[in-house]
C-alpha cells in the first residue's frame, strides 16, 4: 500500500511541474572563476610543497655524499 502511494505522490509530482526556465546569473559565473582560481592556487600550493620536500632530500643525499668522500680521503 505505501509502495503504490510513493509511486502514485512521484507520478503526480511529474507530471503537474512544468517547464523550468533557468537562466545564468553573473553571479553564478563569478563562482565558477573562483572555484576554478582557487583550484589553481591549491594546485600550485600543492606543487610547491612537493617542490621542497623533494629538493630537502636531494640536498641531503648530495651532504650524505660529500661527507663520505671526505671520511674516504684521510
Amino acid at each position: 500500500m505505501i509502495k503504490k502511494i510513493y509511486i502514485l505522490t512521484i507520478f503526480i509530482f511529474f507530471c503537474s511541474s512544468g517547464i523550468a526556465y533557468s537562466y545564468i546569473d553573473l553571479s553564478q559565473i563569478a563562482i565558477f572563476f573562483q572555484i576554478l582560481f582557487a583550484g589553481l592556487l591549491t594546485a600550485f600550493f600543492t606543487i610547491n610543497v612537493w617542490f621542497k620536500k623533494v629538493k630537502k632530500k636531494i640536498i641531503e643525499f648530495f651532504l650524505k655524499l660529500k661527507k663520505k668522500n671526505k671520511i674516504n680521503e684521510f
